[in-house]
């Protein structure tokens, strides 16, 4: 592979160096012995030794800490008694004068929801307790304990008022925040690592390497980032070394296999007369319809020959997982680095195992006791084969479970090579293009490498002033290459690849990222009070060429056998320059009472000069409540209301859609600046409070409204004879509103049991508001209507009650027939359908389609806004095992399953065979099948309970293998993702939002894992 002997001498030179500086380290010479401490620090509720205990001797710069039994050795020329200081993230500080030695010092556990600082939406890091606006922390016990296949999903169940889609059981997921921001749909959150604001997604990043994860929801907390930042805002912080004095390994080895977790209820007959032994009847080479006597409905049979097509080749593939971490630190450094190779089995075993591999280098290093800097390095290279499996009639799915089951399309010739029309194709009505030919005879590539490279400095210049500095470059590079050789088969001839073809892509996005901040600090009697001000610089580009021709004339993946006259050559480009410029104050009194106020200008070169700076402000604050009034079992209760706004650009051209027309012998257009497009902004306004329950449960509950304007929309304003323009204007509005709720903490907690649990729960609701003076209009299979959901599925609807019928004042119905029957003329059928009564039982019984002729007689006929989503996650430890599991639930929903509305358009659906089985002619399963059109009949709910992770893991007893003074520790575990889902939704992915159209199937993945820390 590319570069792979680069980066393993990398990682082999930067392990050396591990080796070597802890070891010079250590080699110092040891201090005069006068006095001797012995210690062991315990934890104050379950009694279990806390390793990495800071033992901090007063008037002493040198410092230990504890080993994973909790015990230290303090070497002094001091004598007892001894003042010493304990120091540890999760546990409250201590100070205490030590009189003798050994000794046992128990530690209590810090209210983590109150200590931790946070880092996002903020100018500088600041308490939790101190926030004045949500935000929520994932920690790597919820992430790292099942590491999701990428980041994308590993928040699901985990943030209240996330939604993830996932379209494809193999693809990265998209992520959304609080409802929609756009007339068109969600818009992605902005995803910053470790402080630098990058261009990618969550899926291009490794899990493995997160520590943490916070989350932003709306734009009362990220107007930080102005123009980004109308998504809301994920930042990802990736680990570092924090082992004082020695090197830490970690290996990580995965090994597991993949299977379907969804597939459709399908048909196991058919229709047409046989033999006696089963067999087809064929007269004059076809089959003949079995018909019943009345003439008009069907006997069924089973098929002779049987075969499962999405079973045989569609089955288990193998998955693994390897990983690599190191990790050191010293007085003035610490050192992080790993690398993953990780093999996800594809669809089926015709088509390649997706690939990635990751490496992360991360490096701290205190210059002097002012000056610190911070070096990242993040590179991951993707190859994806399953990029080349369609989700429609190419794709292996539509195929298997669509062709008949007595074809085999495993089928293969002589020379083993899978046959392009399996036997048996010539008697199907309709022949099916066989996915496994295609796939095994295209050659196709498709490889994707991301880089970040960023560095960061900090100066304390003074006791209250200080300055911060940050540049960073990330980059993608997105390659593909797809080769039909000369020969290659079509079911109708097609001069673009009978005779082979070559077609290439390359595109290539760089951002870069440039910060200066200056920060100043100080108290004043009981008020803690600072200001930041900052300079953002933001440069994003792209780059892309494609390229294709057909009728080779040699064997070779090159254009320069391509004829030429077949050679389709484009290229596209690219720029966007942003600067951003924000003052941002906070007051603090008497750590009870907090505000913060910013006000942040940007300005991009996606506007026009009259617009090209806009502004984006925050005020919010927040009152402790527990610092004044004792709230029993409330040990922390603090109010918060935060306004905020934020904003996101056009798309790239869209200030050059203004057009004027000119007549010079025909019509044509010319387009010209649209100075005045702004941008889009949403304004929030977020109520909420956060608590912590019985010492033990910490809860966050808010309540955001907001309202998104200047929203863009592309109007096709006019077709002239020479092409067709489009002007984008800010039209749209949109209202959201979000309910959330989170729950967490130590449920339990006892010597050797303990309970950790969360929930998650949200509801969110999106309308549009206004689309300008445009009409209404349909987008992605979504009705664009003011006053509808922004998921509002539009389409054509089969009556289900005689009260959905409608009738004039002469008592005729109007939406429904052709306006000459009654109510009484229709009656519901056994399948829930509304059909005339004179045709019930017969040959013309046939679905009651909705009516308007002002309307087209299509309308509203569902929504894909579940009602809730919930989130369950739950750690139990009983000695050495531990048991961790994410529940998610989704409660209502919709979703269009044209999955199987098209299986009954070959009679192979579940609805097939019971509408033969209950009389009904053929017709009436062609007539609500309704031409693949969008049909209510076909719109289903998508409730489901998932178990999304599991594991059970046991910790190897390391000391009494005599394994101890090498192996820290070993822990065995075993892991299923999307084990189950429960639910009554008859498609293959009840995850996507969008419609269920044949699509790359949900999978679910059991493996053991064995780590190995030393």
């Amino acid at each position: 592979m590319k570069n792979i002997g680069v980066r393993l001498y990398s990682i082999y030179f930067l392990l050396f160096f591990f080796w070597v500086q802890p070891t010079y380290s250590q080699n110092k010479p040891k201090p005069i012995v006068n006095a001797t401490l012995e210690g062991h620090i315990i934890d104050a509720s379950t009694k279990q030794p806390i390793e990495d205990v800071t033992v901090q001797l007063d008037a002493v710069t040198h410092s230990v800490k504890t080993d994973r039994e909790g015990r230290f050795q303090f070497v002094t020329g001091q004598k007892l008694p001894f003042k010493v200081r304990l120091t540890h993230l999760n546990y409250k500080s201590l100070s205490l004068v030590i009189d003798k030695s050994p000794i046992v010092i128990e530690l209590s556990p810090a209210s983590k929801d109150l200590e931790e600082v946070v880092v996002t939406g903020v100018a500088q890091g600041t308490s939790r307790k101190k926030l004045s606006f949500a935000l929520t922390k994932v920690d790597q016990e919820l992430i790292g304990t099942v590491p999701a296949l990428d980041a994308s999903t590993s928040l699901r169940g985990k943030v209240a008022g996330l939604r993830i889609n996932q379209s494809g059981g193999n693809a990265g997921a998209s992520v959304y925040l609080r409802g929609s921001k756009s007339v068109t749909g969600e818009i992605e959150p902005l995803i910053v690592v470790d402080g630098f604001v990058t261009a990618l997604r969550l899926s291009d990043l490794n899990p493995n390497d997160i520590e943490s994860i916070e989350v932003v929801k709306g734009a009362a907390a990220s107007a930080l980032y102005g123009t980004r930042g109308e998504g809301g805002v994920i930042q990802v912080l990736t680990k570092n070394g924090k082992k004082e004095g020695k090197l830490n390994i970690s290996i990580d080895n995965e090994l597991g296999y993949s299977s379907l977790l969804l597939l459709p209820p399908l048909s196991y007959q058919h229709h047409f007369k046989v033999n006696p032994d089963g067999s087809f009847l064929l007269v004059n080479g076809a089959r003949v319809i079995d018909y019943k006597e009345n003439g008009f409905s069907v006997n069924l049979h089973p098929y002779k020959d049987y075969v499962d097509n999405t079973k045989n080749l569609l089955g288990r593939t193998s998955y693994f997982t390897n990983s690599i971490s190191a990790a050191a630190s010293g007085e003035k450094y610490n050192i992080y680095l790993s690398a993953q190779n990780q093999h996800k089995g594809g669809v089926s075993p015709v088509v390649d195992a997706d690939k990635r591999q990751n490496i992360l280098f991360n490096l701290g290093y205190r210059v002097s006791p002012k000056i610190t800097a911070d070096l990242t390095t993040q590179y991951s290279f993707f190859n994806t084969p399953s990029s080349a499996v369609s989700s429609r009639s190419d794709g292996l799915l539509y195929s298997t479970l669509l062709v008949e089951p007595f074809i085999d399309l495993s089928e293969k010739n002589e020379s083993g090579k899978y046959v392009y029309l399996p036997k048996g194709s010539n008697l199907s009505g309709q022949q099916w293009t066989n996915p496994f030919y295609r796939l095994s005879n295209e050659e196709y590539a498709y490889q994707t490498e991301n880089l970040l490279l960023g560095g960061k400095l900090k100066y304390a210049i003074t006791e209250h002033l200080s300055a911060e500095g940050a540049l960073s470059l990330q980059t993608k590079q997105y390659n593909t290459e797809e080769y039909y050789p000369k020969g290659y088969q079509t079911i109708v001839p097609d001069v673009s690849l009978n005779n082979g073809n070559y077609a290439l892509r390359t595109s290539k996005s760089t951002s870069k990222n440039g910060q200066l901040q200056l920060n100043y600090n100080r108290r004043t009697g009981n008020l803690d009070w600072g200001l930041t001000a900052k300079y953002v610089y933001e440069f994003a580009s792209q780059t892309g060429f494609n390229a294709s021709g057909r009728n080779l004339t040699a064997p070779v993946k090159s254009l320069d056998v391509t004829e030429p006259s077949t050679r389709v050559i484009s290229s596209n480009w690219e720029k966007t320059v942003n600067h951003g410029y924000f003052l941002n104050a906070k007051f603090a009194w008497a750590d009870k009472l907090f505000v913060d106020a910013l006000g942040r200008l940007d300005q991009s070169s996606r506007f026009g000069r009259d617009v090209g700076t806009a502004f984006f402000p925050r005020i919010s604050a927040a009152y402790r409540l527990t610092q004044d009034i004792k709230l029993d079992p409330l040990t922390e209760f603090k109010l918060r209301v935060a306004y905020g706004k934020a904003g996101s650009l056009p798309p790239f051209g869209a200030k050059d859609s203004r057009v004027s027309i000119t007549n010079t012998g025909g019509v044509s257009y010319t387009q010209n600046d649209n100075t005045d497009l702004k941008r889009a902004v949403t304004a929030e306004t977020e109520l909420g409070f956060d608590a912590v329950l019985f010492k033990r449960l910490n809860v966050q509950f808010n309540y955001a409204f907001s309202n998104s304007t200047n929203d863009f929309i592309s109007v096709p304003a006019f077709t002239p004879i020479s092409g067709s323009a489009s002007i984008y204007d800010n039209l749209g509005a949109v209202k959201s509103n979000s309910l959330e709720l989170e729950v967490n903490g130590k449920v339990l907690e006892h010597k050797k049991f303990s309970w950790s649990s969360g929930l998650t729960f949200s509801r969110v609701r999106s309308r549009i508001t206004s689309l300008g003076d445009v009409p209404e209009f349909t987008y992605n299979g979504y009705r664009k209507a003011v006053g509808a959901s922004t998921t509002a599925i539009y389409g054509y609807s089969i009556h289900s009650d005689l009260a959905q019928l409608q009738t004039n004042a002469d008592g005729f119905v109007i939406n429904a027939g052709n306006g000459t029957k009654r109510v009484e003329d229709y009656v519901v059928n056994d399948f829930g359908v509304v059909v005339e009564k004179a045709a019930l039982g017969t040959a013309n019984e046939a679905p009651v389609f909705y009516v308007n002729a002002a309307t087209g007689n299509a309308k509203i006929i569902g929504d894909a806004n579940p009602d809730f989503l919930l989130g369950f996650t739950n750690t139990f430890n009983y000695g050495r095992f531990s048991l961790y599991s994410v529940l998610d639930w989704q409660q209502g929903g919709q979703k269009f399953n044209e999955t199987a509305q098209y299986l009954t358009y070959v009679y192979r659906s579940e609805f097939s065979d019971r509408s033969a089985a209950a009389g009904k002619p053929l017709n009436f399963t062609t007539q609500v099948f309704n031409a693949s059109q969008v049909t209510d009949y076909w719109i289903e709910k998508t409730t489901y309970l998932a178990l999304r992770e599991l594991s059970l893991s046991y910790k190897l007893p390391t000391e009494k293998l005599g394994l101890s003074k090498v192996l820290k520790n070993a822990n065995l575990s075993l892991i299923g993702r999307n084990l189950f889902i429960w639910t009554n939704y008859k498609g293959v992915n009840v995850d996507g939002i969008g419609q269920d159209g044949f699509n790359y199937p949900t999978y679910r993945i059991i493996s053991g894992k064995l780590t190995f820390n030393f």
